[in-house]
């Protein structure tokens, strides 16, 4: 059973708050090898500096550069699978909207066209299905309200049942950043939570289904999936930290 509206609202925004304040100190230290899928070992460990202002206030002056400087922008003539980023959007089968979207020149609404979007990422489509990993991907550095909950939806369902292909685009896609992994386990992370009534204990099925649907993994992406799990209960701890941080400042 899904919980109630408001409390899905408040979850998302804690999360969202919460998460890019991880992401600012390093996030949960993923980092694929894009030539061997290993996940890096190493975890970024820092603190953020403790003042007299508010985290609401951190936030606002915070977020909106260190955002922009993790996001990476896709060239033209960058491949996206085997084709190069100008010849997906000169593509005809590819809707406007997904292509607008993907160039930031169209807001992600809550209309059908875009929710299209969001079920592109389940397309059997081989030769367009590099293009729309990446643009799903890429709103989830933009998307918030309406279309953030079939976003957590679908980034949950593809991650515990398309596993093999997750994994293998952040082991070869190069368009792909770790910060893009954190995101896929920041999204993971919201419909879970959401999902399970905040049972943090259902990130271990996530565990055990993204394993299963990985008969043919190599032991480097097993590791990965091992890392993806450690990467939302570091996410899940974070947002409890600053929970009680936030509680106790506005006693």
């Amino acid at each position: 059973m899904r919980i109630n509206i408001q409390k899905q609202i408040a979850i998302r925004k804690l999360i969202v708050i919460w998460s890019i304040f991880t992401l600012i100190a390093g996030g949960c230290g993923q980092a694929p090898n894009k030539q061997t899928g290993v996940a890096t070992n190493e975890i970024v460990s820092s603190k953020q500096e403790e003042n007299d202002s508010t985290i609401q206030e951190e936030y606002n002056n915070n977020s909106v550069g260190n955002e922009e400087k993790n996001f990476r922008q896709i060239a033209l003539e960058e491949k996206i699978g085997n084709r190069t980023l100008k010849e997906y959007l000169l593509d005809e089968k590819i809707p406007q909207t997904f292509k607008d979207v993907f160039q930031q020149k169209q807001k992600l609404t809550d209309d059908e066209k875009t929710f299209a979007l969001i079920d592109s990422i389940f397309s059997s489509d081989k030769e367009r299905h590099p293009f729309y990993f990446v643009l799903v991907t890429r709103t989830m550095w933009w998307s918030d309200g309406a279309f953030s909950e079939p976003l957590g939806m679908a980034a949950r369902k593809y991650v515990e049942n398309s596993t093999q292909k997750f994994l293998a685009y952040f082991s070869t896609e190069l368009t792909l950043t770790s910060f893009d992994f954190e995101r896929w386990a920041i999204y993971t992370l919201h419909e879970i939570l959401i999902d399970t009534d905040e049972n943090i204990k259902e990130l271990e099925n996530t565990r055990i289904l993204m394993k299963k649907n990985c008969k043919e993994c190599s032991p480097e992406n097993i590791k990965m999936i091992d890392k993806f799990i450690e990467c939302m209960y570091a996410e899940y701890n974070e947002i409890q930290r600053r929970n009680k941080e936030w509680e106790m400042k506005n006693l």
